[in-house]
């Protein structure tokens, strides 16, 4: 470390890491290069007491294309979050209050916010890009949301930064302790942040276009409304728990296609009609 006659300070390291979120100031200083991807939804949240939710769990609204979640939260606290298409926006402002509450009257089983407290304001975010960098160049790895700024539809960025940093740990801990090549562990760290994470960034920003679903989407997202195991399986893919490739692995496509089949063949039947005898 130095200290010029300016007063200007300068430290000298063999590794730095950027762990300063989207905007990253250590990422822009390395002029490490970002691609970014529009979100064509905005959103709006507000917390509540006393609101009880349908069985007691937090529940999903995918309405193609907007979004809402109703997450229980500590001490009786009960979370609403809204995601509309921006194409709603202009409106949605104009009353922001009538907008969340109208948005959330409307959804299928909706929560009772009439008859609930909320306890704050309405807030939100009207522009939040995906970004995605390369997470090393020499001497300098980033973690988080300053290697990639996912989608807050499905609020895994807390847990990326988490994976990422231990990953870069376990990467660099050989070298750092004098064994081993730092170039080597810090390419070892981008392999697995872009094995373990593009897979759901690419499908994530497909997704951040508000665009209809597709036949594969249809046929899941469905089923898990229907059938507890479909649920939990697409609860493992939309927590990041498990790959792409898990979530749509042959078993759990036909396991989706057999509970909607056995939907509308339900709905198909006539009522039943019982007899008696006399």
């Amino acid at each position: 470390m130095r200290v010029d006659a300016q007063g200007e300070r300068e430290i000298r390291a063999r590794l730095v890491v950027g762990a300063d979120g989207k905007d990253s100031a250590v990422a822009k200083y390395a002029r490490v290069p970002v691609r970014q991807y529009e979100n064509a939804r905005f959103g709006y949240l507000a917390h509540f007491r006393n609101l009880p939710l349908h069985g007691g769990i937090g529940q999903t609204w995918f309405l193609e294309p907007d979004m809402a979640y109703a997450f229980p939260n500590d001490d009786g606290v009960t979370v609403i979050a809204v995601l509309p298409d921006k194409k709603r926006l202009p409106a949605f402002r104009e009353d922001l209050e009538g907008s969340f509450a109208a948005l959330v009257r409307a959804l299928p089983e909706a929560p009772p916010i009439d008859s609930a407290e909320r306890i704050t304001k309405i807030i939100g975010l009207v522009d939040y890009p995906l970004h995605s960098r390369k997470p090393t160049a020499p001497g300098l790895a980033l973690i988080g949301d300053a290697a990639l700024t996912g989608d807050p539809l499905w609020g895994v960025g807390c847990g990326w930064a988490l994976e990422s940093a231990q990953w870069l740990a376990e990467a660099v801990a050989p070298a750092a302790a004098g064994h081993g090549s730092l170039d080597k562990s810090l390419m070892r760290y981008a392999r697995r942040h872009r094995r373990r994470l593009r897979g759901h960034q690419y499908l994530a920003a497909d997704f951040a276009t508000a665009r209809p679903f597709n036949p594969v989407e249809r046929l899941v997202f469905s089923a898990a409304a229907r059938d507890a195991s479909v649920a939990r399986h697409m609860h493992l893919f939309a927590s990041r728990l498990i790959g792409p490739l898990q979530f749509l692995n042959p078993a759990a496509l036909a396991k989706a296609s057999l509970v909607n089949i056995k939907h509308r063949r339900s709905a198909a039947s006539p009522p039943h009609l019982s007899h008696t005898r006399s």
